[in-house]
């Protein structure tokens, strides 16, 4: 029989809300009005779509606790450079910039 403390996830104290699969499923969306917007090309957009394909099952994994460090960092890392990249898409809407 398990106890408490195994039945429930340990979550190696990781708080970064946007690692968990609501918000990484909604980086896409963000990538394509970005490159929509000029803020990013459209190869750019392209890579960035691939990034994330590759860490979306990490997003379960580290929001349920069963991520590894390494698995948490690798999300985070590509979750802070779509953020980074598409960030002038939230800023600058109106008068977007060309890369």
């Amino acid at each position: 029989m398990a106890t408490t403390a195994q039945a429930q996830p340990y979550h190696h104290g990781y708080s970064d809300s946007r690692l968990n699969t609501s918000y990484v499923n909604h980086l896409g969306w963000k990538i394509d009005r970005a490159r929509e917007q000029g803020v990013i090309s459209w190869r750019q957009a392209r890579d960035l779509h691939m990034q994330l394909a590759r860490v979306q099952p990490l997003a379960w994994r580290a929001q349920t606790g069963q991520a590894r460090p390494w698995e948490v960092r690798r999300l985070e890392h590509v979750v802070n450079r779509i953020d980074s990249l598409t960030q002038g898409y939230a800023y600058n809407m109106r008068r977007p910039y060309y890369r």
